[in-house]
């Protein structure tokens, strides 16, 4: 199945049609992977050795039903729901061979045990990056502390809209301060697509980032829908970067298309602080459809091979 055609090739009914969110164009990408995905042989040429996706999702079952249910409610089609190890062979499939495994957490109590499972699970996953999660309540600093010292996680995800989360909070002060120390990398969705939250934007992000100018912190989405808000700020904080997440494709959920063109000077601009990431498994599309996009963009070999494999390399195993 090529890249362009649309799920109702399967005999599938196509609800994306339905979808408060828009799309570019006429028609749909398809959900479904091909036998063999075209971009495979791009990167090849490229040099890349591999796809290294900053962005990728892992929940306990439960918890992955309960999101994918919310995805159902808005016609947001999900091709990749599969049993978790069919999952990560569609990531090896697609050519991405090391990811990360992005939870997070929306109640006191939550996070900690996020953790665990994610510990107890990861090496399962062939190429998994292992990242936990953390939340504003009491012991925070010290189940962070065990899953950088004991369980070896590499990184850290907050969802602020999710999570009700204000990046500001007191109590979170002494774990952004380990983090910032041990030179931990938070990957954070911050921005306001495709959903605003109560302290989502770059008012609450900007005084974060000055508070902690040292911390290694990755802005999901480019900071949509500011991406120009958050790429002004990449001069002055070389720590900070931003990742490519449900930007540039023609799914518009994280803002609008005139928006998403004038972002693409950023990646050549800022090619070293770009990462590809793809929000596996919960994505309307299959991952052929973003590595393409991102390819045929107009900037040079090297930005995609840095943004494809290489700084995320650099972030976690140089």
């Amino acid at each position: 199945m090529g890249e362009g055609e649309g799920v109702e090739s399967s005999n599938q009914p196509d609800t994306r049609i339905s979808s408060p969110f828009l799309w570019r164009g006429d028609s749909y990408p398809s959900i479904l992977d091909s036998e063999t995905p075209d971009h495979l042989d791009r990167i090849r040429d490229l040099g890349i050795p591999y796809i290294f996706d900053i962005h990728t999702h892992f929940f306990p079952e439960t918890v992955m039903k309960l999101i994918w249910r919310w995805f159902d409610n808005v016609n947001w089609a999900i091709g990749y729901r599969l049993p978790e190890n069919e999952r990560v062979g569609r990531l090896h499939h697609n050519g991405i061979k090391r990811f990360t495994t992005l939870n997070y957490a929306h109640k006191v109590g939550m996070a900690s045990s996020l953790n665990d499972w994610t510990y107890s699970n990861y090496k399962n996953w062939e190429g998994a990056v292992p990242f936990g999660t953390f939340f504003p309540e009491q012991g925070v600093l010290g189940y962070v502390k065990k899953a950088v010292e004991v369980y070896g996680f590499r990184g850290f995800k907050l969802h602020c809209e999710v999570s009700k989360l204000n990046l500001n909070r007191p109590e979170l002060a002494d774990t952004f301060l380990y983090l910032q120390e041990k030179q931990i990398p938070i990957l954070i969705h911050t921005g306001t697509a495709p959903l605003p939250g109560e302290f989502t934007g770059i008012e609450f992000f900007k005084p974060f980032l000055e508070t902690y100018p040292k911390l290694r912190v990755i802005v999901a989405h480019m900071g949509a829908s500011e991406i120009s808000a958050y790429a002004s700020l990449l001069d002055a904080y070389p720590n900070l970067g931003l990742d490519t997440t449900m930007v540039f494709v023609d799914f518009l959920a994280t803002g609008k298309a005139e928006d998403m063109d004038k972002a693409v000077s950023y990646l050549e601009r800022y090619q070293d602080q770009i990462y590809f990431g793809s929000d596996f498994p919960n994505i309307p599309y299959n991952l052929n459809h973003p590595i393409t996009r991102l390819l045929n963009l107009p900037i040079s070999d090297f930005a995609k091979q840095k943004i494809l494999c290489q700084n995320a390399e650099n972030l976690f195993f140089k």
